[in-house]
């Protein structure tokens, strides 16, 4: 057995802290590893007590008579280095660490000589700075009293009242459970990365619940995930979505990466299906482990209510799916059934009706035959009149439709959810036998969505998995001469003109420029260039030109061109007396087109990504963005542009150019290469990008750089 193999299945455990007090974990630790059916030894641990428990305790882990496959810690922190040390002479495996007190308060030092023990001795640790663990199916229950609902769920979690929540949850449910509720904590050794690896690779684990804030390598985790993701389903909530944390930015790329978003994009990318809600955590997981994956997006809706229809189309439209009209031979034979339905196109409401069977079996048959629907969501009073209310049919009917619906799904293949009124009130055996049996009741309606939208969304990844990013970063140092010997002289920003010339040889259609150091050579260059000409400042210190009045557009004729520049210069030298003045440069208008733009910036936990959306000026306040992980492949890039809010506005509207799609993704495409091939870029901005009917221009662009990351 290797060593994660001994921590997660151990056979001997070390209750380091070990207490008589029945307060302290170190007690009670020991207490549910007894009483909850732990079967293998456990050895207290304490040097001021011969027997904990009617266990023999022994003054250090050097002490233990037999082998150690895991430690549980409870000690104060700044002995914890030491113990690790101690447990490496021993030969332990691991070690969960209920202490906190290190870096999550200021202690940095201390928890880095806790990593140095880990690595030193060889010890994997879980934590510190955590509730515990359980290790459910093998009944090490290491959480201080609780013991985690079993199922067949990995549970990966930085908070330990959530991981108990979720337990909770999961009992409530009565149909969901854990196979390990595992706090991570600091990652001060083991990562989220590596917990998905073994959980990945974990038979009696089917899928992988993941409650995050932040994580050490959220890169390694995106290329773990890929992998994982294939063969089981990743369900995972970013906790901080608010924007309040994240600080000024000077790229209008930076500024509209909020953190949520960015993390988010890189999940479903990586085959992850993010919720909006922690409570959706389990019950979408629960769907996700449980129903057929439906090949696409559309979904039938059967009711017996108009009020439900509407707010089940809205839910749904919400959350991006689809409400198909049906095919002809489908409503024809649902007309035939339901005679006085108010609606039979989709949602089918079949409101009036008597024959439940015929209701709620027959009509789910001919809706999930249907060709157009790959999903079926029943909302409403769905099979809970007879037990719940006593009105009407036999007592066995309602049941009987459960167990023929349950075997209908099995056969067509299609999932179906069940957003049910009486799903709360826990009256109807027939829901019951539902949800035990691959077809999930949930109470509220923006839940039954929320895991279709899941089921819809890893549907789609596993479709198209081979065709996305790898996330792997593998450049060793900046490609570009010009970038390197940027870094190498400490500097963070290229020059515009520098810039766009870079751009140019990836591929970036960028539109022609000239450099002008006076009026009289903007006039010159002016001359050259057919029409009038956009100016604008040449200046490392000037990001954002307009609102330093640096910009001046449609100018045209000698006189108009040195007024322009003066004025340049004049309201810059005003905005900021310290920016350096290198001249103007002088373009071409490009008129008309809408305006888009793609920028690229360095994600704290995911690294660099690129963005993709509506530009110009307007780009933070319209905010509709796109974004993935870097390196991207060309079916992430068509992704992107397929998710725009506006897409519509893509295809030319009120006399503007339709913008074309395949050089859009080219731009995209090239500059992903740029920003991988040369890894001290930090931001990138190419904004505006105007589409006109000759094709995408790039008018600016601006490369900020890490001077202190890749070597040049």
């Amino acid at each position: 057995m290797d060593r994660l193999d001994r921590l997660f299945d151990p056979r001997s455990i070390a209750v380091i802290g070990a207490s008589t007090d029945p307060d302290k974990r170190g007690y009670r630790t020991i207490d549910d590893l007894q009483k909850w059916g732990y079967g293998g030894e456990v050895y207290p641990v304490n040097p001021n007590h011969d027997e904990v428990l009617g266990l023999t305790a022994y003054p250090s882990v050097l002490d233990v008579p037999g082998p150690v496959d895991l430690a549980f810690v409870a000690i104060p922190a700044p002995a914890v280095p030491d113990v690790i040390y101690e447990c490496g002479e021993r030969d332990v495996a691991g070690a969960v660490i209920n202490t906190a007190g290190f870096e999550e308060v200021g202690e940095a030092d201390l928890e880095e000589r806790l990593a140095t023990a880990a690595e030193e001795s060889g010890v994997r640790l879980i934590g510190p700075n955590i509730q515990g663990a359980d290790f459910v199916h093998q009944h090490v229950h290491l959480l201080g009293g609780i013991r985690t609902t079993p199922g067949d769920l990995g549970l990966l979690t930085q908070s330990g009242n959530i991981g108990v929540m979720f337990s909770v949850d999961a009992a409530d449910r009565g149909t969901v459970g854990f196979s390990y509720n595992l706090g991570v904590g600091n990652e001060t050794d083991l990562r989220f990365d590596e917990y998905l690896r073994f959980l990945g690779e974990e038979e009696r684990t089917e899928g992988v619940v993941v409650y995050v804030e932040g994580m050490a390598d959220g890169r390694a985790f995106l290329r773990e995930a890929r992998r994982v993701s294939r063969e089981k389903p990743v369900v995972a909530f970013k906790g901080g979505r608010t924007a309040a944390g994240k600080g000024s930015t000077e790229s209008h790329t930076a500024a509209v990466a909020g953190d949520v978003d960015v993390v988010e994009a890189a999940y479903r990318q990586a085959g992850v299906q993010p919720v909006r809600d922690v409570d959706l955590l389990v019950p979408v997981a629960e769907a996700l482990t449980t129903c057929p994956v439906p090949e696409g997006p559309n979904v039938a809706v059967l009711t017996d209510g108009g009020g439900s229809a509407t707010v089940a189309v809205d839910a749904l439209a919400g959350a991006g799916l689809e409400t198909p009209e049906l095919t002809t031979e489908t409503q024809e034979t649902l007309g035939d059934l339901f005679e006085l339905s108010p609606n039979l196109a989709n949602p089918v409401d079949v409101m009036g009706a008597y024959d439940h069977e015929v209701m709620w079996y027959d009509a789910a048959r001919h809706l999930l035959e249907d060709p157009s629907v790959d999903a079926l969501l029943i909302t409403g009073c769905a099979l809970g009149y007879e037990e719940c209310w006593g009105e009407g049919g036999e007592p066995d009917e309602e049941p009987a439709i459960a167990r023929k619906l349950a075997a209908l799904v099995d056969e067509v293949g299609k999932p179906v959810v069940f957003d049910s009124l009486w799903a709360e009130l826990g009256c109807s055996t027939a829901l019951e036998y539902l949800n035990e049996n691959g077809v999930p009741v949930y109470e509220r309606i923006d839940t039954a969505v929320a895991a279709l939208a899941a089921l819809a969304g890893y549907g789609e990844h596993l479709a198209s998995a081979d065709r996305k990013s790898d996330f792997v970063l593998d450049a060793e140092g900046n490609a570009d001469r010009t970038v390197a010997d940027a870094v190498a002289e400490g500097r963070s920003r290229l020059p515009e003109a520098a810039s766009r010339t870079l751009l140019a040889g990836y591929g970036v259609p960028v539109a022609p420029f000239e450099d002008a150091a006076s009026p009289d050579e903007a006039v010159e260059v002016a001359r050259g260039f057919d029409g009038p000409v956009a100016m604008k400042v040449a200046s490392p210190d000037v990001v954002h030109k307009t609102e330093a009045g640096g910009v001046e557009l449609g100018v045209e004729g000698d006189g108009e061109v040195r007024e322009a520049f003066d004025r340049i210069v004049a309201n810059v030298e005003a905005h900021d007396p310290d920016a350096r003045l290198d001249g103007v440069l002088v373009s071409p208008m490009v008129e008309g087109g809408t305006e888009l733009f793609v920028g690229v910036t360095e994600d704290p936990e995911v690294g660099p990504v690129i963005a993709c959306g509506f530009g110009g000026t307007l780009v933070e306040v319209v905010d509709d963005v796109a974004f993935r992980a870097l390196p991207l492949a060309e079916h992430d890039a068509r992704a992107m542009i397929d998710e725009l809010e506006r897409r519509e506005l893509l295809e030319g509207v009120r006399g503007r150019a339709p913008v074309d799609v395949e050089e859009l993704v080219d731009l995209l495409l090239s500059a992903s290469r740029f920003a991988t091939d040369n890894p001290s870029v930090a931001e990138l901005d190419v904004n505006p990008v105007i589409a006109t009917e000759d094709g995408l221009v790039a008018v600016d662009a601006h490369v900020e750089l890490d001077a202190g990351g890749a070597d040049g």
